[in-house]
């Protein structure tokens, strides 16, 4: 049974060349030296150093911990414009932008996958706060051959009350179908802040007897304080 794909980077340059990396180790290097294992060629696009980042896979995730190695920033396209600095790290995961000199690249996290089903999960950020619902998009599909197919999707690593879910849907061989999935920051003590591995999980026991397919991602879920005001009268 085949358990996951495969996480990729898609790199273009400045005039819509495009190429494809798989990330296929726990630690990689991008940058113009041609012994990286993503080389941003210097006659493609400019301010590339020899060793400008390195990406170090997350445990229990579908994501990577980018790292700045160069003596400039790299601009985060999709994460709200923002930059990292140099020796700073920042964790990049499915769908997110980032540029370096005169490149961009496109993290795809792989999908999880069996024999029969296909899961993909897309989160447009990873930060959840007190304030705002979180929301992402799972992608099922049916990749056997049984014709009306009723999945099931369960979340684990949260307890049911911070979050909601779609129904999982019926599905013909070949078809696919998108379910919302929201998050609700806890706003209490457990879990603590800091980094949380979700995971999606679809089944059809009914089709496709012990068949499931996974994805995960961690989110960050931010503090939340709470704060209790006691007024004593004075004597005077």
């Amino acid at each position: 049974m085949r358990e996951h794909g495969y996480n990729r980077v898609d790199v273009t340059d400045r005039e819509g060349w495009r190429k494809e990396y798989k990330l296929s180790k726990a630690i990689l290097h991008i940058g113009s030296d041609p012994r990286n294992d993503i080389v941003l060629e210097g006659g493609r696009g400019q301010g590339v150093e020899p060793r400008h980042a390195q990406l170090i896979a997350a445990p229990g995730s579908r994501g990577y911990r980018l790292v700045n190695l160069g003596s400039g920033q790299i601009l985060l396209s999709s994460l709200n414009g923002r930059t990292l600095p140099p020796r700073g790290a920042v964790d990049v995961f499915d769908g997110d932008q980032i540029q370096i000199g005169e490149y961009q690249l496109v993290f795809y996290a792989g999908a999880g996958l069996s024999n029969a089903i296909a899961l993909r999960l897309r989160m447009p950020d990873s930060e959840l706060t007190p304030d705002a619902t979180l929301e992402g998009l799972i992608t099922v599909q049916n990749m056997g051959e049984v014709p009306g197919v009723q999945f099931k999707l369960s979340v684990e690593g949260l307890s049911p009350e911070w979050y909601d879910i779609g129904p999982g849907p019926i599905l013909f061989p070949g078809a696919q179908k998108d379910v919302v999935f929201r998050l609700r920051h806890p706003r209490q003590p457990h879990p603590r802040a800091g980094a949380h591995v979700i995971t999606v999980r679809a089944t059809a026991s009914e089709a496709y007897p012990g068949e499931s397919a996974a994805v995960s991602q961690t989110v960050r879920i931010a503090p939340f304080f709470r704060h209790r005001i006691q007024l004593t009268p004075s004597d005077d």
